[in-house]
């Protein structure tokens, strides 16, 4: 039959917070009852796990993250950096799918609650007013992570990009190579985070270099491979003037891109350019490489995390704030320069 943290008080002659302050090495415990709990301790070989470290702590050692895809490599790339900090500082993490559902999204809120998670990371598709005011009733903290909530107004802790200032850069650089018919595949119409952001900085620098383009230039996709097909084939199909680059917003939707204009015989980049965003890896192996904007998902992720754990571990509450990382446009081959 196994020890419990409950044998070991007994034992020791002191309560259930006494042991549990004794394993989280608090400073409370005078050092003969840490020695005298440590020698039961060692005389019952008890090991003491993450749940019961935390039964006075109030920690259980135990971060969540809600993710809308496991499978989208973007995601992968942030749950890798989350879990290498995790590692270090002997917490785990608890890897919840929503679908991008809200509905789903609320619940696995409250079944984290239930699980006594010490902190979520939320990856939303919308964090809309609905989803903010339920994560403000939670007791535990809350980092979002490569979103920004829609609300325009900083009420959670943020760690993402600068969506607007990314493609700004982006559809910049088109610019500057020649480029003035520049179309736009970008996120569902209702995203009113990273999607519309983006759309915003594609046209804040169509504006800026007193370009227009017509409204059929402009697709919505849903960042899957399949959407950047059909949204290429529409902006193909509607136009009788073709773009000469294409302004993508995600890598994944830029190779769906390519692909319908391979079939089309349209030569990426002699005949369209395309530029990318998010930098996924399998973008420089792909014919032709993909040009495109660099995010570090693992780093961001990181940074989420450690903004986490110091909210769980602070005294006070600190006042809501966004924190961006940096990012960098990759030139390879989808690009080319063309004369003005």
């Amino acid at each position: 039959m196994s020890v419990t943290i409950q044998d070991i008080a007994k034992e020791a002659q002191v309560s259930v917070a006494t042991v549990s302050r004794v394993i989280n090495n608090s400073k409370a415990v005078s050092p003969e009852l840490k020695k005298r709990v440590n020698d039961v301790i060692q005389k019952r070989n008890f090991k003491p796990n993450s749940l019961a470290r935390g039964l006075i702590m109030n920690q259980t050692n135990i971060i969540g993250i809600i993710v809308p895809d496991i499978s989208n490599p973007v995601f992968g790339a942030l749950t890798r950096g989350i879990n290498s900090f995790c590692q270090q500082k002997g917490y785990t993490l608890m890897v919840c799918e929503s679908g991008g559902q809200q509905e789903k999204e609320i619940e696995l809120l409250g079944i984290l609650a239930n699980k006594k998670v010490d902190g979520v990371l939320f990856a939303g598709v919308d964090v809309n007013s609905t989803l903010v005011e339920e994560m403000k009733r939670k007791e535990y903290p809350i980092v979002l992570v490569t979103q920004e909530a829609s609300e325009g107004e900083e009420v959670i802790h943020t760690v993402t990009h600068d969506n607007i200032k990314a493609t700004y850069d982006a559809v910049s650089f088109l610019i500057e190579n020649g480029h003035t018919k520049i179309a736009f595949i970008g996120g569902p119409e209702n995203d009113y985070s990273s999607g519309q952001k983006r759309l915003t900085g594609y046209e804040l620098a169509l504006k800026e270099h007193n370009i227009e383009v017509p409204d059929s230039y402009i697709e919505h996709g849903n960042f899957s491979f399949e959407s950047g097909y059909d949204c290429m084939k529409k902006i193909y199909e509607e136009n009788s003037i073709l773009p000469t680059a294409v302004m993508v917003c995600n890598d994944v939707m830029a190779i769906g891109a390519i692909r319908f204009l391979k079939n089309a015989k349209v030569s990426v980049p002699a005949d369209i350019s395309i530029m990318g965003f998010d930098d996924l890896e399998f973008g420089k192996y792909f014919s032709p490489e993909l040009t495109t904007v660099r995010i570090s998902y693992f780093d961001e992720g990181l940074k989420a995390v450690k903004t986490l754990f110091k909210l769980i571990h602070q005294k006070q509450q600190a006042i809501p704030k966004t924190q961006f990382i940096p990012h960098k446009i990759i030139r390879r081959i989808s690009v080319r320069k063309i004369s003005l």
